[in-house]
């Protein structure tokens, strides 16, 4: 008898229960071997995989058993051609490598015969599986953006803080919507809140520390598994948490990014409060790789990234002498290049630190002096009041003039009046883009328009002040001083004669009106430096 091995698989779990069911395959392969010869010596099975790729475990493993030289099976059974191959350029390449071996390909619902003629027919019947499947993959994809367009859930599973809940019922099809997990959604808010904020003890966490704060505390995911660093990242980016989910981002097969005019706007009930997921955004932006080297922004040197050299204004970097004993800053052009480059001067790390802190706490946080700047800030913000209430009109009113706009042309589009071509397509991106940065602006000035400069007592300012002096001195929580001196610091100039401390006030008060209402210390990161303008020295 001829050796046989049988292969079967199915894409869903619909077919799974249906008449393409692996039990089913499998009774007819067998029942076909025992009726013309055939010893079935081993049965491989993919459960839920597509034949348009060849990335499928079992069937792997069964041609590299195909092609061994002791291999156990002569000829390979399967249903039907469409089991095996959905992908004409694997069928010609596989059916090759078989022949090569002597190992023939069998499907017994399709008896093409054996000769040229008949590899021409399998190749025309594998031509005409793959045009199916791929027709069948763009109605599914049609069917989906409708779902969705309808407010309906397309079955991948919700992202953290959300579930679903079956809708309505038609026909056979349970329709699903979406709605909060209230618990989930608190570990999401979580999330954020130790981003931009922190915990009240530590300045706000970077992703690994989340995830690592997170895992120390018992939080797991849905599988019961601790929380990975991707998973974080993954929900601080993600849009669904101010509502707004899109579908169809990605081509499924491909595995690649669809242009942003194929996107569906799919609504979501709201986890977040824009203002904390622009900050968060803000934060990732300015942290990126290809924005901010890693070690600025994991260093725990006080002063990274702020002090610069007088001479060149190249960044003063971190240098160690005497086996690590002494920690020096050094203009990182002379350490570099040498004293030809630059003449600027080194000074002990320790020594500078205490400089700035020493001028921070002498100059800005002494009580009277901060009081003095929170009255400023007080005036300012409501001389501003009613040009911040103009401004946030004309934002919200160019904010709905580009989603119009963005509306209007697919609309067009879809009527035929429009084609998209390169032209268009990068235009609606354009507006996108707009309406995206115009929504970042909104709530960052709403954030400052409900900031309480009416609260700001004389006993709030001096507990500000001596609480932010007591971060800035704790040795045990560097990152955290750190995070402070960048918010109150824009720059630090070190030269032979004089070291300039530049930063606004501005945002000094606006530390002091968090911690008011708060009561905890939260540095915020969002701010626009003005060095030449408005600035303590």
């Amino acid at each position: 008898m001829t050796r046989a091995a049988i292969y079967v698989r199915v894409s869903t779990g619909k077919q799974a229960a249906g008449e393409l069911s692996i039990p089913d395959q499998v009774r007819q392969c067998e029942a076909y071997a025992e009726q013309n010869g055939y010893e079935v010596v081993k049965v491989y099975t993919d459960a839920g995989v597509s034949a348009r790729t060849d990335k499928r475990p079992q069937f792997q493993e069964m041609i590299s058993r195909a092609v061994a030289p002791d291999h156990p099976f002569d000829a390979i059974l399967v249903h039907s051609q469409s089991r095996l191959f959905r992908n004409t350029k694997d069928l010609l390449v596989y059916r090759s490598l078989l022949d090569e071996r002597h190992v023939r390909f069998v499907s017994i619902t399709q008896d093409l015969g054996e000769g040229e003629t008949a590899d021409i027919l399998t190749t025309m019947v594998g031509a005409l599986d793959e045009y199916q499947s791929k027709e069948t993959a763009k109605h599914v994809a049609r069917s989906m953006i409708e779902n969705a367009k309808q407010g309906f859930w397309n079955g991948a599973a919700a992202p953290l803080g959300f579930r679903t809940y079956a809708a309505e019922t038609r026909g056979a099809r349970i329709k699903k919507k979406i709605e909060i997990d209230p618990e989930e959604a608190e570990t999401v808010r979580l999330i954020f809140k130790l981003y931009v904020m922190g915990d009240g003890t530590s300045g706000p966490m970077g992703v690994k520390r989340i995830t690592t704060y997170l895992n120390v505390q018992g939080f797991v995911n849905r599988q019961g598994k601790p929380f990975r660093v991707q998973f974080i990242d993954k929900i601080l980016r993600n849009t669904a948490y101010i509502g707004e989910h899109y579908f169809n981002r990605t081509d499924s097969r491909r595995k690649t990014p669809r242009p942003r005019e194929e996107w569906v706007l799919f609504p979501m009930p709201r986890i977040v409060e824009d203002v904390l997921f622009y900050e968060a955004q803000e934060k990732l932006d300015r942290q990126h790789p290809m924005k901010t080297a890693p070690r600025l922004v994991s260093s725990d040197v006080l002063l990274t990234a702020l002090a610069v050299c007088e001479e060149c204004g190249a960044p003063m970097r971190k240098l160690s002498g005497k086996s690590g004993q002494y920690h020096y800053y050094r203009c990182s052009r002379k350490a570099d290049a040498g004293q030809a480059a630059c003449k600027g001067v080194s000074i002990p790390m320790q020594e500078l630190d205490d400089i700035v802190i020493d001028a921070l706490e002498g100059s800005i946080l002494e009580p009277k002096r901060l009081r003095k700047m929170t009255e400023m800030l007080l005036a300012r913000a409501q001389e501003r009041g009613r040009s911040a209430k103009e401004r946030r009109k004309k934002l919200d009113g160019e904010k709905r003039k580009a989603e119009a706009q963005v509306t209007n042309l697919y609309t067009m589009v879809g009527t035929g009046e429009l084609s998209m071509d390169g032209t268009l397509s990068a235009h609606i991106r354009e507006q996108q883009d707009k309406v995206e940065r115009l929504k970042r602006q909104i709530a960052l000035l709403d954030r400052d328009r409900s900031a309480p400069v009416d609260k700001l007592g004389d006993k709030v300012v001096e507990k500000f002040g001596n609480a932010v002096s007591q971060a800035l001195r704790n040795p045990d929580n560097r990152q955290f001083a750190k995070a402070y001196v960048r918010t109150l610091v824009s720059k630090i100039e070190v030269g032979e004669k004089q070291i300039r401390i530049s930063g606004s006030k501005d945002a000094i008060a606006h530390q002091a009106m968090s911690f008011s209402a708060s009561g905890e210390l939260v540095p915020a990161f969002a701010q626009e430096w003005r060095t030449q303008e408005d600035s303590n020295l």
